[in-house]
């Protein structure tokens, strides 16, 4: 059975199968997610929509949703920054 190759634009579904030894098809069976849903999310074909389809996935690989999301891309190509509080939400600390 042919693996995942290993290279360094790999999305976070595919860093998961390589680390647990396993390819797409037999995440596909894992989950219970259609093959081509699963090829298509790594492949960066189509986003994942449904939460449902992202928890099977996520359970199958024994780990979080938020492990196997890709941050969503800014208006300047850069990926989102995670856990960093808005400009707003920031506070000056009291002097004193």
């Amino acid at each position: 059975m042919r693996k995942i190759p290993i290279t360094g634009n790999m999305t976070p579904i595919d860093k998961k199968c390589v680390d647990a030894g396993i390819t797409r098809r037999e995440l596909a069976q894992m989950s219970g997610i259609p093959y081509v849903t699963i090829d298509q999310w790594a492949r960066r074909k189509r986003l994942p929509r449904d939460v449902y389809q992202l928890y099977k996935v996520a359970q199958a690989l024994g780990c979080s949703i938020e492990d196997i999301m890709e941050p969503e891309p800014q208006e300047d190509g850069q990926p989102e920054a995670r856990d960093t509080p808005a400009p707003e939400a920031q506070q000056e600390s009291p002097e004193g």
